[in-house]
């Protein structure tokens, strides 16, 4: 868990989008954008705001996994954070990631067929 996300980069609406909802700072907040966005270097943060590398890392890690896990929700979905029982929580984790599966291969499968059908039309215009 010691990566480090050098070179991760958001835009800053993507950035917005990420922080929307979380718990933390406005420092760390601020800390977090000049990473991921400016592209300012982790040690030349942790240097400035009198902080460890590690510390920096782990909010960055945070908001760019919310960016990872939101950036391809449909809108109607919502994030729920939940603190319930470890086998509540693999129950949940378990369904979580069915539907997310399944969200998925409904979208890959609307793309194949809009695809099929576009080259279908244009077979039948140069006919």
């Amino acid at each position: 868990m010691n990566q480090r996300f050098n070179g991760r980069r958001l835009t800053a609406a993507q950035f917005a989008v990420a922080v929307r909802g979380l718990r933390m700072t406005p420092r760390n907040q601020q800390l977090a954008r000049e990473a991921l966005v400016d592209g300012v270097p982790t040690p030349t943060l942790a240097a400035r705001a009198q902080v460890t590398r590690g510390a920096i890392d782990r909010t960055i890690r945070r908001i760019y996994e919310t960016h990872l896990a939101r950036h391809d929700a449909p809108v109607e979905w919502r994030e729920v954070r939940l603190t319930v029982p470890r086998s509540m929580a693999e129950r949940f984790e378990a369904q979580a990631a069915a539907v997310i599966a399944e969200h998925d291969f409904a979208r890959r499968l609307a793309t194949a067929m809009e695809q099929e059908s576009s080259q279908e039309d244009e077979a039948a215009e140069e006919s």
